[in-house]
């Protein structure tokens, strides 16, 4: 004798969980947060990094891994010589 069971997923609300996509970018929904605590966890899970040429970088220096830097690679990218060519205008009568 078998038994089949269904799985019905569900919140504590008694509300249906929202699908997330997982090929999406969510944006952070500043009102959901209750404390400060929150908004830690939040800036902790994204991985914010200064270049020295920010221009906010002296305020944000005193708490940055200064001796932990990241090597950031700039391809040495040279502008092209190309000619822009405008179309002509006709002027109006």
């Amino acid at each position: 004798m078998s038994t089949q069971f269904t799985v019905h997923k569900g919140t504590l609300d008694g509300s249906s969980p929202q699908q997330i996509d997982p090929n999406a970018m969510y944006v952070v929904d500043f009102t959901k947060l209750e404390s400060v605590n929150d908004l830690v966890i939040i800036l902790s899970a994204m991985g914010i990094a200064f270049p020295a040429n920010h221009p906010h970088f002296e305020q944000v220096k005193s708490f940055l891994a200064l001796d932990n830097p990241i090597p950031i690679q700039q391809p040495n990218v040279q502008p092209e010589g190309k000619k822009l060519s405008l179309p002509k205008l006709k002027t109006l009568k």
